[in-house]
């Protein structure tokens, strides 16, 4: 006598009580899974995220050189040409203070030419008057200034050999723009790179190159770092966008490992539920069961039915999971009382970005404890006569 897994399925659903049961382990599992999704996935978005905001700014490449400014030349030129960059801005960054609303706040000052500028950024913009400056939304709240207000731009005396400097300097907010990051819209400013050479006296040198590359991966852009920092030689520096918030980003990977191996305890809850809804099965319908044994039907298909109940009950959780990631992604995270202080955590927001690696390793982590289950099934049900199972229901 053959019956199909599904004929054995209605066999065992039959009642009302059996399907709720049934329903709130699928959901109890799948909300382990999703747990687990949604750590992986705040995790990786959050660098996601940071990386993005950080490249706005930052380009891809950051050269910079151990002897301070240096001139943008032939030599330089062809050093980069190497590796078939077109896109390059110089830029004059510099230490300084900001002051408006009788409050100041230190900033690092960036001298831009704003047309070369934009080949390398994202960021869009123009300088229309000399004594320009831009600023960032979280540092135009501090000082509680907006566009079109004067402030005064004080340059630190800290290299002695420009005995020139000025030390106050009288500049307009031109333009309030957002990089995404906290602490670059409260700590980078920009201005005309002409003005700065002047306060500066660097004579058309500049102390950092942006460079931009095309559609390049992780791996692929720094295999080019290595290589730039062979050809530019000695003393030149080459940094990807991300190397200041460097600690951050491996303090994230360090806690997405560690809350992963915590989490598996709910997982471990979850399989309790299965343990317990095919208890309560197998004695309920041990009847049903053993007599179909008693029929003809063999100890292997009623053990192939309780591994595909398992496994049907794990894919239905995976789905379930999927949802939940998606509705916490589109309306949980979304809620403005769950907008993150930006001091904090350097982003307004977070964002779930689940990469296929994450989904497959909660997924497969999830099966190999639902092998531990159905091999306690297996090995506690081979363990049952048929006519211990007839009397299992009135023992």
């Amino acid at each position: 006598m053959n019956l199909s897994f599904w004929a054995l399925l209605k066999i065992l659903l039959e009642g009302k009580n059996t399907l709720v049961f049934l329903f709130f382990t699928i959901l109890g599992l799948s909300f382990s899974m999703g747990v687990i999704l949604c750590n992986f996935g705040l995790m990786d978005g959050y660098e996601v995220l940071l990386k993005k905001g950080l490249r706005k700014n930052s380009s891809d490449l950051e050269v910079t050189s151990q002897f301070g400014f240096f001139s943008i030349n032939k030599s330089f030129r062809e050093s980069i040409d190497q590796e078939k960059i077109k896109k390059f801005a110089g830029v004059i960054r510099t230490e300084g203070f900001l002051i408006a609303n009788q409050k100041s706040k230190g900033v690092l000052v960036n001298g831009i030419d704003s047309e070369e500028f934009k080949t390398v950024s994202a960021l869009d913009f123009e300088f229309k008057i000399e004594d320009g400056i831009v600023i960032g939304t979280a540092l135009a709240k501090e000082l509680n200034v907006q566009e079109g207000d004067d402030v005064v731009l004080a340059f630190t005396r800290g290299n002695q050999n420009i005995d020139d400097l000025p030390y106050l300097n009288s500049v307009r907010v031109e333009k309030v723009i957002s990089h995404g990051i906290y602490k670059k819209d409260l700590r980078v400013v920009y201005m005309p790179r002409t003005q700065l050479e002047k306060f500066a006296n660097t004579e058309d040198r500049v102390n950092t190159v942006l460079i931009k590359l095309e559609d390049v991966s992780e791996t692929e852009l720094k295999k080019v770092q290595a290589r730039l920092e062979t050809s530019l030689g000695y003393g030149f520096l080459v940094k990807p966008y991300w190397s200041g918030f460097k600690t951050l980003i491996d303090a994230v990977k360090v806690e997405k490992f560690s809350i992963t191996i915590i989490l598996q305890l709910i997982i471990v809850i979850g399989l309790f539920n299965i343990v317990a809804f095919i208890n309560f099965n197998t004695i309920k319908k041990s009847q049903e069961f053993f007599m179909l044994r008693a029929l003809g039907v063999s100890a292997k298909a009623i053990h192939q039915f309780w591994v595909g109940l398992i496994i049907l009950i794990w894919l239905s959780s995976c789905v379930l999971s999927l949802l939940m990631t998606f509705f916490i992604d589109n309306v949980v995270l979304k809620l403005p009382f769950l907008k993150l202080p930006g001091s904090i955590y350097e982003l307004d927001y977070l964002s779930l970005y689940l990469k296929p690696s994450g989904v497959f390793i909660v997924f497969a982590l999830t099966f190999l404890w639902s092998l531990g289950v159905i091999l306690f099934i297996l090995w506690r049900e081979r363990r049952k006569s048929i006519l211990a199972g007839l009397r299992q229901r009135f023992a």
